[in-house]
């Protein structure tokens, strides 16, 4: 029998930049800020995936709330983990206003870091354990999302009993178990921040946020040099 293929395995070497992709005259600035994840059959799904929905993967999550409510940034922002057999991408998104880019982006480190140097609300776990807990259900509704589902055992290499098991182990998940994860997985220095959005009104305030170095680009991925004054 040929023996399955194995996924590579990816380490995360990024070095946190910024890159500007020019829109000129874009009244929004498409954000999304990401690193390397984690694998599906990581050991640390669970509780990774109830620090995340905490973090940004709920619309109560700080994440939305701080830029939505708090701050009035954008209609909506979120933080997603793409689980697949070999690692897949972690990402921050939103739309915010022209305006606001650099403060929008910010806050989205702020409650980074929050998430690493702090303890969660009860509160919030329950909601995020409740939100993952209930959620399992709508995965077997029809014919179709239970034979989807099921696959998952498989395509990931899942245990036979995982969906009956995986309740009781959200419902373990403690705050000291999501602190650990956001120390563990989420790596500040080592996200790469991309904006699409007008180079001119806020490359200047991304590079005041000193969070590494700011490069620009045009949609064809070209870099934008800088004309010296006087220039042509």
């Amino acid at each position: 029998n040929a023996a399955a293929a194995q996924p590579p395995v990816v380490s995360n070497t990024l070095t946190r930049r910024v890159v500007v992709v020019d829109k000129p005259g874009a009244p929004q600035s498409a954000v999304r800020i990401g690193e390397v994840g984690l694998e599906r059959r990581n050991p640390d799904f669970v509780p990774t995936t109830v620090m995340n929905d905490i973090l940004g993967g709920l619309f109560s999550s700080r994440i939305n709330l701080n830029l939505r409510e708090v701050h009035g940034y954008t209609y909506g922002a979120f933080s997603a983990y793409q689980f697949r057999r070999g690692t897949g991408p972690f990402t921050i998104g939103s739309m915010v206003r022209t305006d606001v880019t650099a403060p929008a982006v910010k806050e989205v480190f702020s409650e980074l870091d929050k998430m690493r140097t702090t303890e969660v609300r009860p509160e919030e776990l329950a909601m995020a354990k409740e939100s993952s807990v209930r959620g399992l259900t709508a995965q077997f509704e029809t014919t179709a999302k239970t034979s989807n589902t099921i696959s998952n055992l498989f395509t990931y290499g899942l245990p036979l009993d995982y969906y009956r098991t995986l309740p009781q182990k959200f419902e373990a998940v403690t705050s000291a178990d999501v602190r650990r994860m956001a120390e563990k997985y989420l790596s500040p220095e080592k996200m790469v921040i991309v904006v699409a959005g007008d180079s001119a009104k806020v490359e200047p305030e991304l590079k005041k946020l000193d969070l590494g170095t700011v490069e620009a680009q045009d949609t064809e991925g070209k870099p934008i040099v800088e004309k010296a004054a006087g220039g042509k």
